[in-house]
């Protein structure tokens, strides 16, 4: 009984399939008369004519978008590209600025030393405890560079002495270290001394001017200067400036505490003086 229901609903549902070809072919040859069922087939056919017309709407909106993004990925790529190539063009510029001042300052001091044979080095790191007390520099035993030798700031302010070197790299153990002693003088004066490296004072960036005659006057401010004694530093060099005076622990001399004219905790370039005219 089930069976032979589900056929009669399929012979039911294939002659109204038939008459629904049969009615449509006969609105498409009769075109012109608007039949009851003319005015059917519209009622439906209408909405379905609407939905197509609004889906081909959308879909060519959807291509019109993707035909944009596309260009607008395109054109950002495209500036992406010249961003990046501008920003290696200043970076670029940048280096040869930076060059040009090296070697401008480098003819600068040639200048005014006329008897220094001087060697251009970029500071590429600092003391892990971040006192300055120890700075490596960006060139060593291939460009002639030796221990011994001084470096100096581009304005010829005293950084320090080079204690190691590499092929390309070297060390320079600065004025604040408690290793270094410089035989110094307080310009104006004429007061003579021995600036020296002080673990307490290394925190504060600054070093130690020992063995002042107890009876000078000294000044905040006064300039310390190398004196040149040893022959390991080229006289006149300036250390620093006094920031404050005191008497030694048995009052026989004096102190002073000084402030280096650069911070060696920041300094990005050196210039090694590989060779100086000795005073005889």
């Amino acid at each position: 009984m089930k069976k032979y229901f589900t056929t009669k609903v399929r012979v039911i549902l294939v002659v109204a399939a038939l008459a629904a070809i049969v009615t449509l072919g006969f609105i498409i040859l009769r075109p012109g008369e608007a039949s009851p069922m003319n005015n059917v087939v519209s009622m439906v056919m209408n909405p379905m004519k609407n939905a197509a017309a609004i889906v081909v709407q959308k879909a060519e909106q959807l291509y019109d978008y993707m035909f944009s993004y596309e260009m607008l990925a395109a054109e950002n790529e495209q500036l992406r590209v010249e961003i990046a190539q501008q920003n290696q063009d200043i970076r670029n510029s940048q280096t040869y600025k930076d060059e040009n001042e090296n070697l401008r300052s480098l003819l600068d001091l040639k200048e005014k030393h006329t008897d220094y044979a001087l060697e251009i080095a970029n500071v590429v790191s600092w003391d892990s405890a971040g006192y300055g007390s120890v700075v490596t520099i960006s060139k060593g035993a291939s460009a002639g560079l030796e221990p011994g030798m001084c470096a100096i700031s581009e304005n010829g302010q005293l950084l320090g002495l080079i204690s190691e070197t590499g092929t390309n790299w070297a060390t320079v153990t600065t004025i604040l270290d408690t290793t270094s002693e410089i035989g110094a003088y307080i310009f104006g004066s004429g007061y003579s001394c021995i600036a020296a490296g002080d673990f307490e004072l290394m925190r504060q960036g600054q070093l130690r001017a020992s063995y002042i005659n107890s009876t000078a006057t000294i000044r905040n401010g006064d300039q310390l200067l190398t004196s040149g004694d040893g022959d390991i530093y080229p006289p006149g060099l300036v250390i620093g400036t006094v920031t404050d005076v005191g008497d030694d622990e048995i009052n026989v001399a004096k102190y002073a505490v000084i402030t280096p004219t650069v911070d060696v905790r920041s300094v990005e370039q050196v210039f090694i003086i590989k060779s100086f005219d000795i005073n005889d």
